[in-house]
């Protein structure tokens, strides 16, 4: 496809498409071009009867607001008792079980009594909504701003131009930000990426630096944080961000309107007291006291005119209404192709175009998402430049798919991105609450029978690397010590012995005295790949006196036969995200067997793991108050988890790769070469920028048959990047 066709193509599509389109006679009230109301349409937010203070008295509230307060502080008082009444109920049941003999009823009566301290502690504090003056804030805070880490991207970066990005993705099939299916793939290149948060990680060091917060405290406990809202903080639509708008996005986003279950638990369980000190102060306080307190406790905020119309009709009538945000970019109506295309624009006197941490980023004036079902249909738009960056983690597209003219004539650039993000803990999860994996012994022979060095060398051409902690990528959270257990046939044969499989049958499989057969079925979902790596480990298994079998299902299938622990061994990963590991759903005792020593379906420890040692360190991690203590628990309960020999570690990535044409442009200083590394895709930065003469110096190249040197880009961590 050329260039020409190209374009025609996208007109045809765009002409076929615009009576669908939102924002088109009836379609316009529903629509991406809708317009809130002005604010004086929403009813008064608290009436003369509320006792609220005196900067509360002109705010205005979608319809449904009124009463919110009273309400929303009887839940949760109405779930504390609910949740108290169930945890003495338990606790006296678990008291005479809690014995020696039974770990897990030990676990769960720890974790229950804490939990019922927590909660008595929380009704003691007061309603969970409260509402005071600025002069009520504490006097001995000590504020903070973040100014002293370093500026992120290039001040050589030259604003405007458009970027164009090819996803192999479905188009999404709403633009709500929440609600039934917002939660799909491309949300967090509309909302996640694009929105500041009142405070964020910095991502060349870790620390905290100002989002829509411009200064911060954490109270002497630890537990509560306070926030001060610049005052020059704006979402996109042009409404100011103010206290307001913390308490509009806990009213809808827990309202059964927005069905979307998953924030009341949320909003309840994470935090335990809000309090808005006038417009632009906040306190949110958290169960307890913990490392990046001001991280977990920055709460979400929703412009409260967009939500002017909320009511029970909220997921149709909102199903392509673009939720302002407070980052650089919202969607452009006239660039959304229904299906196709979608484009966001950037925010014209957008608020923090001039701040230190976000002035050289954003620097795009347009990013247009193509959305693609067939990869060669993208590649072809890619190869003749009318798709600007494509990620290309797949090594026979690397290599060989890479073998083309724009890449030797040095017009497509190669980039190697070297990163720190959490991984996902990818590997073989052995079900421990059924044969044969109950014996720690036959998991270790099963550890040392998977040549899984083999895999990466082979299939991933060695670019892969073999993970060793289950929660990888976390700086210096993870323990980086802990290696997985090498291919080893001798060693899995003394393992399977002690597990009671001595002898070999005549095909070289061991068995027990019985003639159980040493086999093992290994679920997964439908995929090519997985079917050819367990071909080359089922050979290499055989070796040990393995029998290994692959029984592949489709995804839903597959999730909830994991779910249930129906599985023996399942080919599974969790995804992570920074700041700190959380073993706990994955890992407590508690999480695996209900008190009567039966599995638990349904829960996040699909291992069903058993162990009071890391229960005892999870729960010390989880309790950690500063820094130091954070990282010696996790590296304890990562150290426990490994000795379990529950997972086998698999094949991950430390790096991310992507081909973009050369006008493509990356920050190149000592301070940021390229990009800083804590970006799991470094597109998520938005630190590039198109360098227009660069571009059109490279297609008068291209019509002249002129070359240029061929790139590949090598971004290595920094040295002190793990610190």
């Amino acid at each position: 496809m050329n260039k020409l066709t190209y374009r025609l193509w996208i007109l045809c599509m765009a002409a076929a498409v615009l009576l669908m389109l939102p924002g088109c006679g009836e379609g316009a009230r529903s629509g991406v071009e809708w317009q809130a109301p002005p604010d004086k349409e929403m009813p008064p937010a608290f009436s003369k009867e509320d006792h609220v203070p005196d900067y509360m008295r002109t705010w205005r509230m979608p319809e449904g607001f009124a009463g919110f307060t009273e309400r929303w502080n009887r839940r949760v008082d109405e779930y504390i008792s609910k949740e108290l009444e169930k945890l003495e109920k338990e606790l006296k049941e678990l008291q005479p079980a809690a014995t020696e003999d039974n770990p897990a009823a030990q676990s769960r009566l720890q974790e229950v009594q804490a939990a019922i301290s927590d909660y008595n502690l929380r009704r003691q504090e007061g309603p969970y909504l409260s509402y005071r003056s600025l002069k009520d804030l504490p006097e001995d805070l000590e504020w903070q701003d973040g100014a002293d880490e370093p500026e992120i991207g290039s001040p050589q970066a030259v604003k405007g131009g458009t970027i164009r990005i090819g996803l192999q993705k479905s188009f999404p099939n709403t633009l709500r930000l929440f609600g039934p299916n917002s939660n799909n793939p491309t949300r967090r290149y509309v909302y996640d990426d694009i929105s500041l948060p009142l405070v964020r990680l910095h991502p060349a060091t870790g620390r905290l630096i100002p989002g829509t917060a411009d200064r911060w405290a954490v109270s002497k406990d630890g537990r509560t944080v306070y926030f001060h809202i610049d005052e020059e903080a704006k979402f996109s639509n042009g409404s100011w961000l103010t206290t307001r708008d913390f308490l509009t996005a806990l009213y809808v986003r827990t309202s059964p309107h927005g069905a979307e279950p998953f924030f009341a638990d949320q909003y309840i369980t994470s935090y335990s007291h809000i309090t808005l000190y006038g417009d632009h102060c906040l306190a949110v306080t958290l169960p307890g006291p913990r490392p990046y307190a001001p991280f977990y406790a920055a709460i979400a905020a929703d412009c409260t005119a967009f939500y002017a119309e909320f009511g029970p009709d909220y997921p149709t009538r909102y199903q392509w209404r673009v939720a302002p945000t407070t980052g650089a970019y919202t969607v452009s109506a006239s660039g959304l192709v229904t299906g196709h295309q979608l484009t966001l624009k950037r925010v014209q006197d957008w608020w923090a175009a001039d701040r230190k941490f976000t002035r050289h980023s954003c620097n795009v004036d347009n990013i247009v998402y193509s959305f693609f079902s067939e990869p060669s249909k993208l590649r072809e738009l890619f190869r003749v430049g009318e798709i600007d960056v494509y990620s290309a983690r797949d090594a026979d597209f690397w290599y060989e798919g890479l073998e083309i003219e724009p890449v030797r004539r040095g017009y497509i650039q190669r980039v190697h991105f070297s990163n720190i993000w959490p991984r996902n803990c990818f590997g073989f999860h052995l079900n421990c609450s059924r044969e044969p994996f109950n014996n720690r012994d036959l998991r270790l022979g099963f550890h040392h029978a998977l040549n899984i060095r083999h895999v990466i060398d082979t299939i991933f051409r060695g670019d892969f690397s073999r993970a060793g902690s289950y929660f990888g990528g976390f700086g210096k959270y993870t323990d980086s010590s802990i290696t997985a257990l090498p291919y080893n046939p001798q060693r899995a044969r003394m393992y399977f012995a002690r597990a009671g499989y001595t002898t070999e049958g005549p095909d070289g499989i061991l068995c027990k005295p019985d003639g159980t057969r040493l086999q093992v079925v290994v679920s997964s979902r439908i995929d090519p790949l997985y079917a050819n790596c367990m071909n080359l480990l089922r050979e290499y298994a055989a070796a040990c006196g393995l029998d290994l079998r692959l029984d592949q299902m489709d995804d839903t299938v597959f999730y909830l036969k994991v779910k249930e622990k129906q599985f023996s061994a399942a080919l599974w990963s969790w995804g992570f995200s920074p700041p700190l590991p959380d073993a706990s759903a994955f890992f407590l005792s508690s999480q695996a067997y209900k008190p009567d020593g039966s599995p638990l379906p349904g829960t996040n420890n699909i291992t069903a793991t058993n162990s009071p040692s890391l229960d005892r360190a999870i729960m010390a991690a989880r309790q950690a108050a500063t820094e130091e203590e954070a990282v010696a628990a996790q590296h304890r309960v990562q150290q426990i988890i490994a000795n379990t020999a529950a997972w086998v570690p698999g094949w991950t990535t430390t790096y991310w790769r992507f081909a973009q044409w050369r006008w493509i442009r990356w920050p190149d200083s000592p301070e940021c070469r390229f990009c800083p590394p804590r970006y799991y895709d470094p597109l998520d930065s938005h630190l590039y920028w198109v360098d227009e003469k660069t571009r059109q110096e490279t297609l008068e190249a291209r019509r002249h048959g002129d070359s240029f040197p061929e790139t590949e880009l090598f971004i290595p961590l920094p040295p002190d990047a793990e610190s």
